[in-house]
């Protein structure tokens, strides 16, 4: 369990592997998650003097319920509660109380929450599994009762409704309802210490979603960086608009001439390069492009 190496249990597990039955195997130094753990957040308690009595201005129940130090595990729509994550949760608060032997003290000390857009049937059966019993706090909190730590659960939804928290509105399954939100999403999104970064995350595609469908175009574009915008978006909405010379710009020549045909690649030739071409040619080539060619040019053909 620790991270040094003993001796004894280099020759323990060679014993193991000598005197086991033959239906068993013996591995060693086995890590038991394909990431090591790491909770979404965790909320540290400062009760010092002038601070303790300070009003919350989201989740305003939930505060004065934590201890010490509390361990939170988000679940957004796209990733909502999974079959088991609750067994990993119980994992995370075991060995983060183990680790803190100098600074926790009872197992009070220190207490979970799911945060989700509602509660599911995965998270009922997985509670029911673990003979943990719900207790409703009203407003869309609970807590989860019969465990080694304290554990609450917090609906998105029902918290948002019941505490008119409309920024909370944008983290479950509705849409902002007003300027102040839809104003905090565009800001938040368009920060530029966090541009980059939230553009290569998982769900950057969903939040811009959200985005755009409260916001007015001009606030989009105002707040945000072009190229985030124009990620967001399917390739036929980017190039809604745009004349040829901006559909194709900074794209490799194959790109730019791939799947035209034969007749459409010609268009994206430059004008001095088509006036040198041959009036025979020119007059081969269906009516509608020598139209074209002919407005470019300026003869007839």
């Amino acid at each position: 369990m620790g991270s040094t190496r003993a001796a004894w249990h280099v020759m323990l597990a060679a014993l193991l592997r000598q005197r086991r039955p033959r239906h068993f195997q013996v591995q060693s130094e086995v890590p038991l998650a394909t990431e090591p753990p790491r909770a979404d957040y965790l909320l540290l308690r400062n009760d010092a003097p002038g601070e303790a009595g300070e009003p919350a201005g989201t989740l305003r129940r939930l505060w004065p319920l934590l201890p010490r130090e509390t361990i939170v595990e988000f679940k957004s729509v796209r990733r909502t509660y999974r079959s088991r994550d609750l067994d990993r949760l119980w994992g995370y608060l075991s060995l983060h109380y183990a680790d803190a032997a100098g600074r926790l003290g009872p197992r009070s000390d220190l207490a979970g929450v799911v945060l989700l857009p509602s509660r599911n049937r995965p998270l009922d059966v997985d509670a029911a599994a673990l003979g943990l019993t719900w207790c409703d706090l009203a407003g869309g909190y609970w807590q989860l009762r019969g465990g080694a730590f304290a554990l609450y659960v917090v609906e998105i939804d029902a918290v948002a409704d019941a505490e008119d928290d409309d920024l909370l509105h944008l983290f479950g399954h509705r849409g902002a309802r007003t300027a102040e939100a839809r104003r905090w999403l565009a800001e938040q999104v368009g920060a530029k210490e966090s541009a980059m970064a939230m553009h290569e995350l998982e769900g950057f595609d969903e939040v811009m979603a959200k985005l755009l469908a409260t916001l007015p175009v001009e606030t989009v574009l105002a707040a945000l960086p072009t190229e985030q915008v124009l990620a967001a978006l399917p390739t036929e909405q980017r190039l809604a608009g745009l004349p040829p010379e901006q559909r194709v710009a900074g794209l490799p020549p194959e790109q730019r001439v791939a799947g035209l045909t034969p007749e459409e690649r010609l268009l994206l030739v430059p004008d001095e390069a088509l006036r040198l071409l041959p009036d025979d040619y020119l007059r081969s080539l269906q009516e509608d492009v020598r139209a074209q060619i002919r407005a470019r040019i300026g003869r007839p053909i």
